[in-house]
């Protein structure tokens, strides 16, 4: 097992065409990671977050290489930190579950393909009853949800996501009542995690969020991205009014 130096992550773009969003976050070096090869020919990768979150690929499912995710595994149990590994190939998680039985539980999830077009034809949400505004420092310290933590675990700090990040929220007074952040954000693209309060739901409020997060990213020329579990109907649902389609599965593993 070796380090692929950053100076070579560009190489692993190439190889990698798809994979989770927190993937290309690693490899345009917003958030901090590691990447991880079987050999100096990068045929299988291992890359993950330092929070705790590990994607799978390649051409080789090697034993040494399996056993050294088992070893992360393992520590990860030892050290009570995150380990979550995500899959999109068959093959792999044949070895995983070889080799991490009773030991991982598995989820089903969902990717998204975006279609412009569908978006853009669709009938857009009214937002004049409603404040819409960019999350900044203070409604991140305000905020019961996307608060503090979310940001130092999956971003590495406030400080990072409000540099490099996507946010608008829907405010009711100064109680936000939805919000929509980029859980993950690359050069080119924006994976849009969305939350509304209890309260409020019914009222079109995911969809104005979550429109004006695709609007930003568009401008930029950033394409926005939609996962969620299979079974996750609502999602599903408001992803494809947003023109989220042709859904992909693939395979999350939680340590148990």
């Amino acid at each position: 097992m070796i380090t692929v130096p950053k100076e070579h992550y560009n190489i692993i773009k190439e190889k990698v065409r798809e994979a989770p969003t927190f993937v290309f976050s690693v490899l345009d070096c917003i958030i901090k990671g590691t990447v991880f090869a079987n050999s100096t020919n990068y045929d299988s990768l291992l890359i993950n977050t330092d929070s705790g979150l590990y994607y799978v690929t390649g051409q080789s499912t090697d034993e040494l290489f399996v056993k050294y995710i088992v070893r992360i595994h393992e520590a990860s149990i030892k050290q009570g930190k995150r380990f979550t590994l995500f899959s999109f190939e068959p093959i792999w998680n044949q070895a995983i579950e070889k080799y991490l039985e009773k030991k991982v539980r598995k989820i089903q999830r969902f990717g998204f393909s975006f279609d412009l077009i569908v978006y853009k034809n669709r009938k857009r949400g009214d937002i004049s009853d409603f404040d819409v505004t960019n999350i900044n420092q203070y409604l991140i310290e305000h905020c019961l949800e996307f608060d503090k933590k979310y940001y130092d675990e999956y971003w590495d700090s406030t400080d990072n996501f409000l540099q490099n990040g996507i946010g608008f929220c829907v405010k009711d007074g100064e109680r936000i009542i939805s919000g929509g952040v980029s859980i993950f954000k690359s050069k080119n693209y924006a994976e849009v995690d969305i939350i509304t309060d209890s309260n409020y739901r019914g009222k079109g409020l995911a969809s104005i969020v979550a429109e004006q997060f695709m609007d930003y990213c568009l401008s930029q020329n950033i394409q926005p991205r939609w996962d969620c579990d299979v079974d996750n109907i609502a999602s599903i649902n408001l992803g494809s009014k947003l023109g989220f389609i042709n859904p992909k599965e693939y395979t999350v593993y939680i340590k148990i």
